[in-house]
């Protein structure tokens, strides 16, 4: 899905990431060496990226309002009452919780200098 999207575009990228993570499970790589294996690092690589991929496309289709980069045709109006909240993925199962955003600042005392002794 690209930076304008709909629903329906983003349930397909949904399930175009599911095939791809299925498909992913069947790599294997062809070099076995154990030193300078460059292609296990792109191996390792393609999986974090299809982690990546499917955290963004998931959350994507779940946030149902337009907010900075993420522009939703379906609901294009942020929506503040009910999306103000930090999306968290779980790849065990491709689910979701959600954390308020903190808007009040922490209040922090700082330590006043002093001499280090061992």
């Amino acid at each position: 899905a690209g930076v304008f999207r709909n629903q329906e575009l983003m349930d397909e990228g949904v399930r175009q990431m599911a095939k791809l993570t299925e498909r992913a499970k069947h790599l294997w790589v062809k070099d076995k060496s154990q030193i300078f294996n460059t292609a296990r690092i792109e191996a390792l690589e393609v999986a974090n990226l299809i982690e990546t991929a499917n955290a963004t496309m998931i959350s994507a289709a779940a946030r149902k309002e337009s907010r900075g980069a993420h522009s939703h045709d379906d609901h294009q109006e942020r929506d503040d009452v009910n999306w103000m909240k930090h999306t968290l993925w779980y790849s065990e199962g491709n689910t979701l919780s959600y954390k308020p955003v903190v808007l009040q600042p922490l209040t922090v005392e700082s330590f006043p200098p002093k001499e280090r002794t061992f």
